[in-house]
């Protein structure tokens, strides 16, 4: 049996919750925009930040640096930008793709043998699925309760 995300969402539904989100008021918007900027700043970004120093190895440090709060409806991160970080001139994202997908095998090409990435050692690929087991029920958790609260309160007609 397939291992079953600890908490599954609807694409259909989500979308339109969003867009019902749009009906309330400019106001209940920015509060809804403040509350999951907070969420992200208290729950997912330290989550990400844990699971890349964890896990990218000699990159981790500088790629966790990278990791920055943007203020949307629902709690979002970005990790990685165009600057370049490192000394060969590569960028966040750059880094960002290798540490997620890890060293790679090229098959046998024109007769040579099987090659091995070598930037990658010491890298454990995967920290985006470790980041999101961690930081999926609380933030989402955390973000249900604020539109609850929002949606009730401007309900009520403040």
């Amino acid at each position: 049996m397939a291992n079953k995300p600890s908490m599954y969402v609807e694409p259909d539904s989500y979308y339109a919750l969003l867009r019902a989100l749009k009906g309330l008021p400019k106001e209940a918007n920015n509060e809804l925009r403040t509350m999951a900027k907070q969420i992200a700043t208290d729950i997912v970004k330290p989550s990400v930040e844990r699971a890349i120093r964890s896990h990218a190895g000699p990159y981790a440090d500088k790629l966790a640096k990278d990791v920055r709060v943007s203020r949307d409806r629902i709690p979002k991160v970005a990790v990685g930008s165009r600057r370049k970080r490192f000394s060969g001139g590569a960028s966040g994202i750059q880094i960002r793709y290798g540490t997620i997908v890890g060293p790679y095998r090229t098959g046998i090409k024109g007769g040579r043998a099987d090659k091995m990435q070598n930037w990658a050692d010491n890298v454990s690929p995967g920290w985006t699925d470790v980041a999101a087991r961690d930081y999926t029920p609380p933030a989402f958790a955390a973000w249900d309760r604020a539109v609850e609260s929002i949606v009730t309160k401007w309900n009520r007609g403040y």
